[in-house]
């Protein structure tokens, strides 16, 4: 298994595989064309060319044995919200394909943006999951997140079942030496 970060050459690549591993796990959430939206909206490709040139944003692609199997964004400076912690840095996407669910890719990623955060000095690495997804935020417990806090998404995310709209903000916050806290 290899992670690779990503640049302008594999825009086309980030987008089948963000597509590939977004929509067979959660095409559930949402009402009529809401996977459409969201495709469009997080993977268009003049919305991933802008992401790519943006020095705040990283993008990661998995791949084994020649094929992309996951893929994850990271947002190197973004404040925590309802915190006075400004110096974090978001995992704000984290997808691979169904196949390899179970199988340490996610690890491997969350285990990647640790390093980033510590790498750029950060006091926390934040996330947002679905309140409904109890298998990704045990993964995220493991790997030393904890919730602190709950919201749901806005108006803007209009045709995602309501059901699913809440969300648990997770931090795992860095010590000055390096290592997390667990």
């Amino acid at each position: 298994m290899k992670i690779r970060k990503t640049g302008l050459p594999d825009l086309q690549e980030l987008r089948e595989i963000g597509i590939k591993s977004y929509v067979p796990h959660y095409t559930h959430l949402w009402k009529p064309g809401g996977v459409d939206w969201y495709i469009n909206r997080c993977f268009d490709l003049g919305f991933l060319r802008n992401e790519l040139t943006d020095t705040n944003v990283e993008y990661y692609i998995v791949e084994d044995g020649g094929e992309n199997i996951g893929m994850m964004k990271i947002v190197l400076e973004k404040p925590m919200p309802d915190s006075n912690v400004a110096n974090a840095l978001y995992l704000e996407k984290l997808y691979f394909v169904k196949e390899w669910t179970g199988k340490g890719v996610g690890k491997k990623l969350i285990d990647l943006a640790l390093h980033r955060a510590i790498e750029l000095n950060r006091q926390c690495v934040w996330l947002m999951a679905m309140d409904t997804s109890a298998k990704p935020i045990a993964a995220y417990e493991r790997a030393g997140f904890t919730v602190c806090s709950h919201t749901s998404l806005d108006d803007e995310f209009g045709l995602m079942k309501k059901e699913f709209r809440g969300m648990v903000v997770m931090k795992n916050c860095l010590e000055k030496n390096g290592s997390q806290t667990l």
